[in-house]
């Protein structure tokens, strides 16, 4: 992290196993969206998977040095880079969570060809 503040840096990653990065689960939900920053444009399918992935607070620390312009042009940190909750406009949410599963009383049965849809997505 510490090669790699500015936009344009590079540096070669070794022994790096995307697997590992993530929680071990195959659950998730799906939807269609833009980016989340300006021009914002509207492709992008984000997918939020149904378990957290857990940081250091050294991790987010050297994830808050990095800068979004380059060494010699340098803009604003890469913080707060998110946008205010936006409306779903009709978007189908889409999960391949099986909610009619009889071990999970606590959730609610989901027809197959059922979408869920929200007027914002929080």
């Amino acid at each position: 992290m510490e090669k790699i503040r500015y936009a344009g840096s590079w540096t070669p990653v070794e022994h790096l196993s995307i697997h590992g990065l993530l929680p071990s689960t195959k659950n998730y939900m799906t939807y269609e969206g833009s980016l989340t920053q300006p021009p914002c444009h509207e492709t992008v399918t984000w997918i939020v998977i149904n378990k957290p992935i857990y940081i250091t607070k050294q991790q987010l620390h050297a994830l808050r040095k990095l800068h979004q312009g380059t060494k010699k042009s340098p803009k604003a940190r890469m913080v707060n880079n998110f946008r205010p909750t936006q409306q779903m406009y009709h978007r189908p949410l889409r999960t391949n969570i099986d909610f009619s599963n009889s071990r999970q009383l606590n959730c609610p049965s989901m027809s197959r060809q059922m979408y869920y849809t929200a007027n914002t997505w929080r």
